[in-house]
């Protein structure tokens, strides 16, 4: 192979620079005068390129070394890089990373020591400072009617599923995705909501788990950057009917097993078939309990269509209605709801 003189020394080179040459002319590192390491002091969440990440559970330490490493720039041609780092604190937010960089360029062994400059700089991040300004975009009110206000396991069930979706929002990535405030007030729940986004969702998951209706409004209340601002209030307002109500219809007794829309599902207790109720039906069938309320009694004798039981209450034996297709033997338990027609037994 023919081989031509490196320029700058005259040694043999194959093209153009020889190796040593190439290296001592190559710029193999770029290190920054200062790392900035900004972390909200609020909950811990880290900025990354002008976007806030959710927060680990990475010391601070551990997350200056890693800037550090990141903020290194090596050659393209800069091969089998190990970098290691001996951090060292200076100051109350300030650290001293030294660092051992270790690899080959060209087929030549490279061995450089420097030490960069790294600051944790604490600020409160956009969806914090929003909490703390009390920012809001949405209200979710949940309420009752005028047959019956909600219950508490179901203002309970509400919150569970306004901070589990408030929670996927965030860790989705989305700064807004808070729950500024709950409150549970005269007939039902209140819910102040970062984004009208989140607030808009959450009522249909509400609506979707106990059904009636979904009204919204919004409130002109100002202008950003020449647009205008609204707030939104998304109305939720249950059905007379809630899952688990055991209730007379067309001579049988069903249980309300979900909502479609504003249609209630209804489950046999005797055959399992279903059936829907239409919203105007639903205000007046008879409720005669709800699986809920059920307690344990025990059997004394069964057959196809009911069974002799012991009241939970009184022991006193008594009758109840069987479902079809549940076998029971004396002296076992079966869940039963009291209603003014007698006990029902269930599945």
């Amino acid at each position: 192979m023919n081989r031509s003189i490196c320029p700058r020394c005259g040694q043999p080179a194959d093209l153009g620079l020889c190796p040593q040459c190439a290296l001592d002319l190559a710029e193999l590192f770029h290190l920054p005068n200062l790392v900035e390491v900004t972390l909200c002091s609020v909950c811990g969440s880290r900025q990354i390129k002008g976007k806030w990440q959710h927060p680990d559970d990475r010391s601070l330490e551990e997350l200056a070394s890693q800037a550090a490493v990141d903020a290194i720039w090596l050659h393209e041609e800069f091969r089998e890089p190990k970098i290691e780092i001996d951090l060292r604190q200076i100051g109350a937010t300030r650290y001293l990373a030294k660092a051992d960089i270790k690899g080959a360029f060209r087929g030549r062994r490279v061995e450089e020591h420097c030490e960069i400059p790294v600051r944790i700089k604490l600020v409160a991040c956009d969806r914090c400072s929003r909490m703390a300004g009390k920012y809001f975009q949405s209200t979710v009110q949940v309420r009752g009617n005028r047959a019956r206000d909600l219950t508490q396991h179901e203002i309970e069930q509400c919150k569970s599923i306004a901070r589990s979706m408030a929670d996927a929002g965030y860790r989705n990535g989305d700064q807004l995705s808070f729950i500024r405030e709950m409150r549970e007030v005269k007939g039902g729940l209140d819910i102040v909501l970062g984004s009208t986004q989140l607030g808009r969702h959450m009522a249909r998951a509400i609506y979707e788990r106990f059904g009636g209706r979904l009204l919204e409004s919004c409130k002109l209340v100002g202008k950003k950057d020449g647009r205008d601002v609204y707030r939104s209030t998304l109305l939720v307002r249950l059905p007379r009917l809630k899952r688990g109500d055991i209730v007379s219809f067309r001579g049988s007794f069903f249980e309300v097993t979900g909502f479609d829309g504003k249609m209630a599902s209804i489950t046999s207790l005797r055959e399992g078939r279903r059936s829907s109720l239409s919203e105007e039906v639903a205000q007046a069938v008879e409720i005669l309990g709800n699986r809920a309320d059920a307690k344990k009694a025990i059997v004394i004798l069964a057959d196809d269509d009911a069974m002799e039981i012991l009241d939970p209450d009184t022991f006193k034996t008594t009758l109840a209605s069987n479902p079809k297709g549940l076998s029971v033997r004396p002296g076992e338990e079966v869940s039963v709801v009291r209603t003014v027609n007698g006990f029902i037994a269930l599945e």
